[in-house]
């Protein structure tokens, strides 16, 4: 996507565009994974899914926060051609185990609000990256984000494979992160990371909906413009009005990740609801915990995460706006 259609806010910092391509091109040149080609992870690899909108950032925040997992960081976002390399200057800017005297670590305020992000994006070295341009490296460029057979056999599988092992063993923890970008492609993906786990977030429809208006809005500044990934069928939908535009995409992303795991075993997946996790983490915490444990990575039995979150669950569109999503949901009755 390019940021000619992005509002002010949005729009990527060129200087820094061209320091990160310089940066990681240098990396690709002379950067190999710690592991050899074709390793795969010694611990689960936890991918979060779920539509645009729907909870994912703040789900990735909250599996941060437990101290469990290590995730893309702000920070690792920035070798995005060598996460591993990352990963371990990281380490030696941040974390107290590497300290000495005081020399090169940068004190406390490394994620400042450890729960706070604008459409995706969080501040803070070590605030959670949505990593998208890693993914970019591996994904053919194509009009949706549904991949044929032809396109998913042109993926080098075994390096991002092997990136992910190299990644996991710098900090020996399972490791989490964002595959929205990978929807359309959850069976691949499954096959493709042995010993991966997908945990599927899940929203009310209705205030789904309504998110990705208004994320359309402070985007694009464009209720029109289409934001966020593109299902199969992105061709059907992006000439309608923007109300049936967003149903539709709810509804076909919700589909295809439905399709996708239900070739995955249920001991490798996890439902959890945007609402449910802001109202009891605890519970959530419980079922994750399962998860993790059939996985053979058992997680303390302690839950020391927040009690709650607060939950946007007002509606907040117009009468007009709200009655146009109302209607375009009766397309789809079977998807409450």
């Amino acid at each position: 996507m390019t940021t000619t259609n992005r509002m002010t806010e949005h729009q990527r910092n060129d200087n820094l565009e061209r320091l990160l391509s310089h940066l990681n091109a240098d990396l690709a040149r002379i950067g190999e994974p710690a592991l050899p080609e074709g390793s795969t992870p010694t611990k689960p690899t936890v991918f979060l899914v779920g539509c645009a909108r729907s909870g994912t950032t703040l789900a990735l925040q909250w599996l941060a926060n437990l101290g469990h997992f290590s995730w893309p960081t702000n920070f690792i976002s920035r070798f995005h051609a060598a996460p591993w390399v990352g990963a371990r200057v990281q380490q030696m800017l941040a974390d107290p185990d590497y300290d000495f005297r005081g020399e090169l670590t940068l004190g406390t305020a490394l994620n400042p609000d450890p729960f706070a992000s604008r459409l995706g994006k969080t501040q803070g070295l070590m605030a959670p990256n949505e990593f998208w341009y890693w993914w970019r490296r591996f994904l053919p460029e194509s009009d949706t984000h549904q991949l044929n057979s032809r396109e998913l056999a042109s993926i080098d599988q075994r390096r991002l494979c092997a990136e992910l092992a190299a990644w996991q063993q710098v900090t020996n923890k399972p490791l989490a992160l964002k595959a929205l970008i990978m929807n359309e492609n959850l069976e691949w993906l499954a096959e493709a990371v042995p010993g991966s786990v997908f945990i599927h977030v899940t929203r009310d429809r209705f205030m789904n909906a309504q998110s990705l208006l208004e994320a359309r809005r402070a985007f694009h500044g464009d209720i029109n413009a289409w934001y966020s990934f593109r299902p199969a069928a992105y061709a059907l939908l992006k000439d309608l009005p923007a109300a049936e535009q967003v149903v539709g995409q709810i509804h076909h992303t919700e589909a295809a990740i439905a399709k996708g795991l239900a070739e995955v075993s249920p001991e490798r997946q996890l439902v959890i609801s945007y609402k449910e996790l802001c109202r009891n983490p605890q519970q959530i915490y419980a079922q994750l915990q399962a998860l993790m444990s059939q996985q053979g990575c058992p997680l303390p039995e302690t839950y020391q995460g927040p009690a709650a979150f607060p939950a946007r669950q007002n509606v907040r569109l117009d009468d007009s706006e709200a009655a146009s999503v109302h209607q375009a949901w009766k397309a789809y009755p079977s998807c409450d």
